[in-house]
């Protein structure tokens, strides 16, 4: 096999309906992946559905269904688009899987173990794009510009952080050795 190149598409939040977004990226990664298998590479191409989100439980009370038999019946509509578009995904991944995602997911946490650490956040969450924002980022009546009108809520809670900063000088000798590619390159910087 060639060299390998791995992509993955945004793995939306299943609080709804697929619309023609999702549908226009999941085309984008699909032809983008065809184009590097035609290269000879070794292509894998990845999405899935967010079945962890408080879109998804505040979208499930409102439907008044379960959360999981509600994140599965939009999964389901999810993985019937990309058939329908006749794309081709080498992984499919819902955060509930036991026989993949959670056995891959220990595994990763075992080899990261001396890398995760916990520690309390506190700041101005939007629900709507499930982010914390800090003051500078918000507009002149303190609300998220994606989401005018809506309040955030100030929110503290224990999160999981990865000591990426221990190989910050890795990463960066492998960019600049063009071992490690970051696209779009506008990224790189970041």
């Amino acid at each position: 096999m060639g060299r390998k190149f791995y992509i993955t598409c945004a793995i939306p939040y299943v609080n709804a309906k697929p619309h023609v977004g999702h549908a226009l990226e999941f085309v984008q990664g699909d032809v983008i992946a065809r184009y590097h298998k035609l290269l000879g590479e070794d292509v894998i191409l990845l999405s899935g559905g967010d079945e962890n989100a408080l879109k998804n439980v505040q979208a499930a009370e409102k439907a008044n269904e379960p959360i999981q038999e509600f994140v599965d019946k939009n999964n389901k509509l999810f993985v019937e688009l990309t058939k329908n578009l006749n794309c081709e995904f080498d992984i499919w991944q819902k955060g509930s899987d036991k026989e993949k995602h959670f056995k891959s997911s220990q595994k990763l946490w075992e080899l990261c173990k001396d890398d995760i650490y916990q520690k309390e956040y506190e700041g101005l969450y939007c629900v709507g794009c499930e982010a914390f924002y800090s003051p500078e980022d918000l507009n002149e009546n303190g609300e998220c510009f994606e989401h005018p009108g809506k309040k955030l809520e100030s929110v503290k809670e224990k999160n999981y952080f990865f000591k990426l900063s221990k190989y910050q000088k890795d990463l960066i000798d492998l960019i600049s050795k063009d071992k490690l590619k970051i696209y779009p390159i506008e990224r790189c910087p970041q």
